[in-house]
């Protein structure tokens, strides 16, 4: 397995945008394929936020990770987000979501990027193994005002990357 940045492919671009379309598109008034795709193409080739990895298997695209600038229109105040975080089903419980959180974790080291944030509804216990700390739970009413759309439960995490491992 291997985890690079979305290159200028447009077969992988528009199957990793199908896959977050299909995945939290709902999420999104007015959201499309088509936009989905022109938000992964604005981070080919981008070396700081927004960004987005892909991890491939013999070639293929088989999960990806972003990071964006801003993921939940009720925290203005947190930047940037990991988000987007999806691995094909037949490839889950492999460590590759977790490889591809370590791998923007070392572009946030990288980007000398001191905090960073995510949301996730059902995926804290996930997380917290990874290194990312609760700071705010029960965003529903919230998120149920910003999105129309209302989670039993959704989690505020935030990590500090540990810079001083990035220079080894």
């Amino acid at each position: 397995m291997e985890i690079r940045p979305i290159p200028a492919d447009p077969n992988v671009v528009e199957t990793v945008a199908g896959w977050l379309f299909r995945e939290w598109g709902h999420l999104s008034p007015g959201s499309s394929h088509q936009r989905a795709i022109d938000r992964l193409s604005e981070r080919i080739g981008s070396t700081g936020v927004p960004l987005a990895l892909v991890a491939f298997e013999s070639g293929q695209p088989i999960g990806t990770a972003s990071l964006v600038a801003s993921d939940m229109d009720t925290h203005p105040q947190f930047t940037p987000w990991l988000a987007s975080v999806y691995v094909l089903p037949e490839f889950r419980l492999h460590g590759i979501g977790s490889a591809l959180c370590r791998s923007i974790v070392s572009e946030l080291n990288r980007l000398k990027i001191t905090r960073a944030y995510l949301m996730t509804p059902n995926k804290e216990a996930y997380y917290q193994g990874l290194g990312w700390r609760t700071i705010e739970r029960d965003l529903s009413a919230r998120a149920c005002r910003s999105y129309g759309i209302c989670f039993g439960r959704m989690t505020l995490a935030s990590k500090i990357p540990n810079l001083e491992s990035s220079a080894n």
